[in-house]
């Protein structure tokens, strides 16, 4: 292998890289904390930075920012750029606030890492809810039958990954594609509003980091991914 190809690898590995800071966090009476207060609380206390809030005139964009409550743990994320945004941030927070009071910050687990974004098979569960569907395509999907309601999940879900590979900055040369072993569809409320929501098993051809999101409203903790054991 000559010296560009070696190099064009190498910036191909960079490109499809992802910084991640993942932050545990272990509150007291942390039942009382969801995702979406936790979001709330660390949005005002880093109000000059919209990644933390989401709350700007920009167009949509996927959240290097996502907060997290999966098996009662807390979790945030941080993103790329925003991986030692968010590590650098958390120094400060020693409680959270809401409107059931305050509670105390005991301890913080923070890690950092770089995930490389393979084109692999890997199989994964929805971790929280998924939030496919929209006004659009509500109607459309509840008149189909059981097997064409998987493919249009399955549409969906390829679209959901390339969104998030795009936000992430990450380009692939290869056809995303994905396979449903089971779903389960359930009502949630978000925004509040009821939403239909899914649980599901399924395989992707794209090697993603756990805990990330897909979907709507993952800086909300949505879409939560997280490998098959």
């Amino acid at each position: 292998m000559g010296e560009k190809e070696v190099s064009k690898e190498a910036d191909q590995q960079k490109e499809a890289s992802v910084k991640i800071c993942r932050v545990k966090l272990n509150v007291a009476d942390q039942n009382y904390i969801s995702a979406v207060k936790l979001r709330g609380f660390l949005g005002s206390l880093f109000v000059d930075d919209a990644e933390f809030h989401h709350h700007s005139e920009r167009s949509y964009h996927y959240p290097l920012i996502q907060y997290k409550r999966v098996n009662r743990e807390l979790m945030i994320l941080g993103l790329q750029e925003y991986a030692s945004v968010l590590m650098n941030k958390m120094s400060i927070v020693d409680s959270i606030s809401t409107g059931r009071g305050s509670f105390n910050v005991d301890s913080q687990e923070i890690s950092l890492s770089t995930w490389q974004v393979r084109n692999t098979s890997c199989c994964y569960d929805f971790a929280s809810p998924w939030l496919p569907l929209n006004e659009a395509n509500y109607s459309a999907f509840k008149d189909l039958g059981v097997e064409k309601q998987k493919a249009f999940l399955e549409k969906i879900l390829v679209g959901n990954t390339l969104s998030c590979l795009k936000g992430l900055g990450i380009f692939v040369d290869y056809r995303v594609e994905s396979y449903l072993v089971s779903f389960r569809s359930y009502t949630v409320r978000a925004h509040g509003n009821p939403f239909e929501a899914f649980s599901a098993r399924f395989f992707l051809n794209v090697d993603l980091p756990d805990f990330i999101g897909l979907g709507k409203s993952v800086s909300k903790g949505f879409g939560t991914i997280r490998r098959a054991i």
